[in-house]
């Protein structure tokens, strides 16, 4: 065959090579695409088959629901096992979720060098405030802005400012639902718009210290002026009042809390976190927030070295000023300028507001149902408060007394409604490398999910063996935290948190059983101390003045909605002043 005949042969046959080429990459593609099972974990068969895993019965499940922790949750149940692996995001490794609460407390507690941040949080927060200290893994920059913030959480600011700004933001809810309550005539009303404003104004006065009018206040004093609102003819039905709009900043805040929703549910959340900065709305609020808070800051930069009217230096009121000053003795060790509005400091306030008003608030809101539901557990601790307060002359207490005052049954009913509320649905880590977990090797790079009401909180557990355990798990013996009755473990039922002491005294054990809403160990929920605080004054001052009676039974589902947190669909109240 000469060359010309080779040529032609050549160029004929290429588009067929070519071709077959093309296919053969395509295909090899495809099978690199897809899930790659763990070996020995469940997982559903469709979704190792498909390039978008999970996604699209995900999906599917959100057109008729709010929430997706139940469809991760129902898996287990599918699947009848404490571990699986599911494919939430299109070409990521799959998630793998344990439905055990001494395996994710093991995780969370004592595995700390195999699990480490990123997690579900990093990715909702990469969006809105990338440089928040909660978002990042545990090294010493970490360790260095978590120092910055430290000082919100002692007992000083604590009790001192920040308990006094609960109690005044508290009181001024108290105002206001007292006249939604003459003006609804008996009937219910939504608080949901309230609590979340509320607890925003609140920690905003405790970071900043600002006395801005607030939406509360606002709403009360217009509503004072009325003498009648419009009252549904069906007694079942609730009144709906207008709100006041909250100032801009306050509104922002909360806009941009609400953005979390979106994220929660993509299958890509970052991507999603990433555009949603460039939607008008969110990129307005993102301003007016950017704005405010540069202005806060300069107000505390010209704060530091100033005096009391004693003459004493130093002065620090709010949580700014703790932390503008951390940054200056920073700097001093480290013979550098202090950076006030560096990006790190301006994300932690943020992230702060945003935890803060949102955790707390949700949970005050479940708390709210639990104790409208049961009547006997309410009636009970309204009239423990009032022994523990005999001297106040019918006033509610002070903001000290609250926050110094052992308080068992209080302490015992609040843990319970933590127990039994669905704030914080799944805490997770990221494997820094392959490690063992229930008997399966989950290599590096896996995001590892926990079910906050996972069997031993709210359900009977999984039957494990101990040899399927770490060995750190063994060591503690388990840890210190008991197991609940399974005969009794979904009632509602403060007293589990009660037990004698050596004196015969019934005395409040935060140990007494499982319950993992807040997280657990090193890189748990940095503000646990002011939402335990927050949630002491608010329960205190709200139940000390009404009587929160049961709601008809369409206001009163258990639904909830998914965001950053998991709050009630529905929160109505019906309300009767104490006498």
């Amino acid at each position: 065959m000469d060359t010309t005949t080779k040529l032609n042969a050549f160029f004929t046959s290429t588009p067929l090579l070519l071709t077959t080429i093309a296919l053969a990459a395509t295909y090899s593609l495809y099978l690199w695409l897809l899930p790659k099972p763990i070996p020995g974990i469940p997982f559903n068969p469709e979704a190792a088959r498909s390039l978008f895993g999970d996604v699209p019965s995900m999906l599917h499940h959100l057109k008729t629901s709010k929430t997706l922790s139940d469809w991760i949750e129902s898996h287990h149940k599918r699947h009848n096992s404490p571990i699986i692996q599911m494919w939430v995001g299109v070409f990521q490794k799959q998630w793998v979720v344990i439905d055990d609460f001494r395996e994710a407390q093991d995780i969370l507690m004592r595995r700390t060098k195999e699990f480490d941040k990123p997690d579900v949080i990093s990715d909702i927060f990469w969006g809105i405030a990338p440089n928040f200290h909660a978002v990042h893994v545990t090294n010493d920059s970490w360790r260095s802005q978590r120092k910055s913030v430290s000082d919100l959480m002692t007992p000083a600011f604590l009790n001192t400012v920040a308990a006094p700004a609960l109690h005044e933001s508290f009181s001024d809810l108290i105002t206001l639902w007292k006249e939604k309550m003459r003006l609804a005539n008996g009937h219910a009303f939504s608080i949901k718009h309230d609590v979340y404003e509320v607890a925003l104004e609140a920690i905003w006065a405790a970071i900043f210290g600002s006395a801005m009018d607030t939406a509360t206040q606002k709403t009360a004093e217009q509503l004072a002026l009325k003498e009648s609102v419009e009252v549904p003819a069906d007694a079942d039905e609730a009144v709906v009042f207008d709100r006041v709009p909250a100032e801009a900043v306050f509104e922002a805040v909360l806009r941009l809390t609400d953005s979390i929703e979106s994220t929660v549910k993509s299958p890509w959340p970052i991507l999603t976190g990433f555009l949603q900065r460039y939607y008008p709305s969110l990129r307005r609020h993102a301003k007016v927030k950017d704005r405010v808070l540069a202005e806060q800051i300069r107000l505390a930069e010209k704060r530091l070295g100033g005096k009391s009217e004693e003459g004493r230096e130093d002065v620090v009121t709010n949580g700014v000023d703790h932390i503008l000053r951390r940054e200056q003795m920073a700097a001093v060790k480290e013979e550098r300028l202090p950076d006030y509005y560096s990006s790190a400091i301006k994300d932690d306030l943020f992230g702060l507001l945003i935890a803060a008003h949102d955790t707390t608030s949700t949970t005050i809101l479940w708390t709210l149902k639990l104790l409208s539901q049961h009547q006997t557990t309410q009636s009970h601790l309204r009239n423990t408060l009032h022994t523990a307060f005999p001297n106040t002359h019918n006033n509610p207490p002070s903001a000290s007394e609250i926050a110094k005052t052992t308080l068992h049954y209080l302490d015992a009913v609040i843990e319970e409604c933590i127990r039994h509320s669905k704030t914080a649905n799944m805490p997770s880590r990221t494997t820094t490398r392959d490690a063992v977990v229930l008997g399966h090797v989950i290599p590096r790079g896996v995001r590892v999910i926990s079910c906050s009401n996972s069997g031993g909180v709210l359900v009977p557990p999984y039957e494990i063996p101990d040899t399927l355990r770490s060995p750190m798990y063994r060591s503690a013996a388990g840890g210190k935290t008991r197991s609940w009755d399974i005969k009794s473990i979904s009632k509602f039922d403060p007293s589990r948190w009660l037990v004698r002491d050596e004196e015969g005294r019934e005395v409040f054990d935060p140990v007494a059983g499982p319950q993992l809403q807040f997280g657990a160990g090193q890189r748990g929920c940095y503000g646990r101390k002011m939402a335990y605080l927050e949630l002491r004054i608010a329960v205190v001052l709200l139940i000390w003045t009404f009587e929160f009676k049961g709601v008809p039974e369409g206001l009163s589902g258990w639904g909830a909605v998914e965001m950053l947190t998991s709050s009630p669909e529905m929160a109505f109240v019906r309300l009767e002043e104490v006498s």
